[in-house]
């Protein structure tokens, strides 16, 4: 137990720059409110790095008198972490380190603090299934991608895909539950919320089969203030970058006019044409969009994703010179999720061609056609 009275002065600063949490390295509990219960009580306990006596924890007989009181040498504390530094493991928490505790959680809190408060965003996560694999998108997990330039208007999401769906991209009934689930909820917990001015940032974040993200582009489309987070491998994070990265989009016209048209976009890997005129036929004119070297890790600046959509809006519009405006464009897409929503968004309802979406699906050993959007 300490021996020494804390000045009320600096517990109430470092309750301040503390944000009334934990400091130890990654708990950051709140030490003011029960997690479960949500009942506010004071749950803190402010530690000495150096001890207030010499045969205290790091305790050293020059320093300890003279940091006794200082603010740079006392930590907040939850109960289980004050106990660990200070009896359970003491010697595995040096002075050092836990100063880097203090620093780096003093800092964190300082940024976040320091956003201009008209700078909140509203989280927006949509997920579906993909093949055998359930995407998890938390609210713990996604808000630190937000900051700097952003902090969360709600500590929750606005889910727009169904919660522990049973069904495979492979079953009959998975494509129309999606939409029919993708088209309610967006009008029930997003849509309203935008027309009434509620929200004036949106940060998303999906996971889910090409189709279904590129509907998703076509309701946030792209009159609404948005950033569209894109899964990055590595380094592993959601944020695209603001580096300035020049990516080179080739595109490549049909020497050919037939009725049925195709878009081929190999971003993430390459398609063969032949896997698309094994559906449609070989009387196919077929677009494609590529990039040098197609790998599923390629996007990863904004810079990037920009350039896509100013290269898809001037691709829908050369296309369209061609065609009436009734016939189908067949997009067969392997691209990140980001261009995915992007593809989405710059198409225009009344003034594109329908689109018809295929998905690459294991199960049935190639594409299949999925959703028409009109």
């Amino acid at each position: 137990m300490s021996a020494t009275t804390i000045p009320d002065k600096i517990k109430k600063l470092l309750l301040i720059k503390s944000g009334g949490r934990c400091q130890y390295r990654g708990c950051n509990i709140s030490l003011y409110q029960d997690l479960l219960t949500k009942r506010n009580f004071n749950a803190a306990y402010f530690a000495h790095i150096v001890a207030d006596s010499p045969g205290g924890p790091r305790g050293d007989k020059i320093k300890s008198p003279l940091l006794a009181k200082e603010l740079s040498n006392i930590m907040l504390l939850c109960d289980s972490h004050h106990r660990l530094i200070d009896k359970i493991e003491v010697q595995k928490h040096s002075e050092t380190l836990l100063l880097e505790m203090k620093k780096e959680h003093e800092e964190r809190i300082d940024r976040i603090t320091a956003i201009n408060p008209n700078s909140q965003s509203h989280i927006v996560t949509y997920k579906a299934n993909v093949g055998e694999h359930t995407p998890i998108l938390k609210y713990e997990n996604l808000v630190e991608y937000l900051l700097p330039e952003h902090y969360p208007a709600e500590s929750k999401t606005i889910d727009l895909g169904l919660t522990d769906s049973p069904l495979r991209d492979k079953d009959e009934q998975f494509w129309q539950t999606e939409l029919k689930v993708l088209e309610d909820n967006f009008n029930q917990r997003l849509n309203d919320l935008i027309r009434k001015q509620s929200i004036t940032h949106i940060s998303l974040f999906a996971f889910a089969p090409m189709p279904l993200l590129i509907k998703l582009g076509t309701y946030v489309n792209d009159i609404q203030n948005i950033e569209v987070f894109q899964p990055i491998r590595n380094p592993k994070t959601w944020k695209l970058s603001n580096k300035t990265i020049t990516e080179k989009y080739h595109i490549t016209a049909p020497t050919n006019k037939y009725k049925t048209v195709a878009l081929n976009i190999s971003l993430s890997a390459t398609i063969n044409n032949d896997r698309i005129t094994s559906i449609l036929g070989d009387e196919c004119s077929i677009y494609t969009v590529s990039i040098d070297k197609p790998f599923n890790d390629y996007l990863q600046s904004k810079s990037q994703l920009q350039d896509f959509s100013v290269i898809i809006r001037q691709l829908f519009n050369e296309i369209k010179k061609n065609y009436l405006a009734k016939t189908k464009l067949h997009i067969f897409p392997a691209m990140p999720i980001a261009t995915a929503i992007e593809l989405g968004r710059v198409w225009m309802p009344k003034a594109d061609m329908p689109l018809t979406i295929y998905d690459q699906n294991k199960t049935f050993d190639g594409f299949i056609e999925t959703i028409e959007i009109c």
